[in-house]
């Protein structure tokens, strides 16, 4: 069967599609998650109702779909949030999950991927008409039809292992009405008075790996900028917003190569390497290199930290962005490996951000980072 013949999904006339193509006649240029958030509907249920695209309902088999998708060959895969698209080009290799844990880390590192698997319900081959031609992706989403990952093909693709994997794993039932449902969870943290703080800041001095500070997260029951305000300016730092675009093109310029983290409640996405160009568009911050690209939404951006964590390594130093609601945006790192020290570079640019900014430039001040680090 051909790939045209797969995407026969009847369309139905729903509400939601009369809702749509009214608010599309007014907004011609808007996003389909923008057109989603607007209708007060999830993103899904436009892929579910057919809008705008041909889709077919997969069954939630995640593990067995996600092992086969090295055979796709080279593709794009897309993980995002509210305010952080990103974006990596590869070739899906060394797949390995776990109960719901899945790590998927190809040998040239240009695919690099945590994945929640509790937290995917749905999934969709998806075939989109644009100007350029057929566009075929696998979509996955939440409860909530949130979306967790895309994976989005390429020319280079196997399209017959596409096509197979649909045939192989289309749901019997493509007709029945989904209902989505709220995932937000409202977690009831201690208040500041309320935690050791001398206890919290003991535990912060004696990490001795940084995948230890979640533990600590969850033992004094506080989120992650509580814990940087808690700890004090010796391991966490807030920065000003404003200068991103200042700060990636100084990274861009010294060829300092970082790990940049974007991720949702399904998964983190992982870039490592060094970029190539940096982009402002309207209120979209980006990096448009040929394999990776990151948009980043700066209205979204709310606070930003220099943070510093112990390691049998020495201190490492990253930079995160937080929304208005305290959900991380974006994380930079300096690229290291287990059991080498941080890039002396990346660190003293990451301290940087807390000096003001002088010609263009932040002030590459190595005795205000001496002072934190020795």
């Amino acid at each position: 069967m051909m790939l045209s013949e797969l995407f026969n999904r009847p369309v139905m006339e729903t509400e939601l599609r009369q809702s749509y193509e009214k608010y599309i006649i007014q907004h011609p240029k808007t996003r389909q998650r923008d057109v989603a958030n607007a209708l007060f509907v999830s993103e899904a249920a436009l892929v579910d109702e057919q809008i705008c695209l041909q889709s077919i309902r997969l069954q939630p088999s995640f593990k067995s779909i996600i092992e086969s998708l090295p055979k796709l060959g080279y593709i794009m895969t897309l993980m995002r949030n509210e305010f952080a698209v990103h974006e990596r080009k590869g070739i899906y290799q060394n797949v390995r999950i776990k109960g719901s844990m899945g790590l998927v880390i190809t040998d040239d590192r240009k695919i690099d991927l945590r994945l929640f698997l509790s937290q995917w319900q749905y999934a969709y081959a998806v075939r989109e008409t644009l100007d350029s031609g057929d566009r075929y992706s696998l979509q996955f989403f939440n409860k909530a039809g949130i979306a967790i990952q895309k994976i989005f093909l390429q020319k280079e693709s196997d399209f017959q292992h596409y096509q197979w994997l649909i045939s192989l794993y289309a749901h019997a039932n493509q007709f029945s009405q989904i209902q989505f449902e709220n995932t937000v969870v409202v977690r009831d943290l201690a208040n500041d008075g309320d935690v050791n703080r001398k206890e919290l800041v003991q535990e912060w001095k004696e990490m001795t790996d940084v995948h230890q500070f979640i533990g600590i997260l969850k033992r004094h029951n506080v989120d992650r900028q509580q814990a940087f305000r808690l700890v004090g300016n010796e391991f966490a730092e807030e920065f000003s917003t404003k200068n991103m675009e200042l700060l990636l093109e100084q990274i861009m310029e010294r060829k300092i190569p970082i790990m940049c983290f974007v991720g949702n409640q399904g998964g983190i996405q992982i870039h490592t390497g060094i970029i190539n160009k940096v982009k402002a568009i309207g209120p979209w911050l980006n990096i448009l290199d040929p394999e990776f690209n990151l948009h980043l939404l700066e209205t979204g951006v709310a606070t930003a930290w220099v943070v510093r964590k112990p390691t049998v390594d020495g201190i490492i130093t990253s930079l995160e962005l937080y929304d208005a609601d305290g959900n991380q945006i974006v994380q930079f790192f300096g690229e290291r490996k287990e059991g080498q020290p941080e890039n002396t570079h990346w660190q003293r640019l990451a301290e940087s951000v807390l000096q003001p900014c002088a010609g263009g430039h932040y002030v590459d001040s190595a005795s205000h980072q001496k002072s934190h680090v020795a």
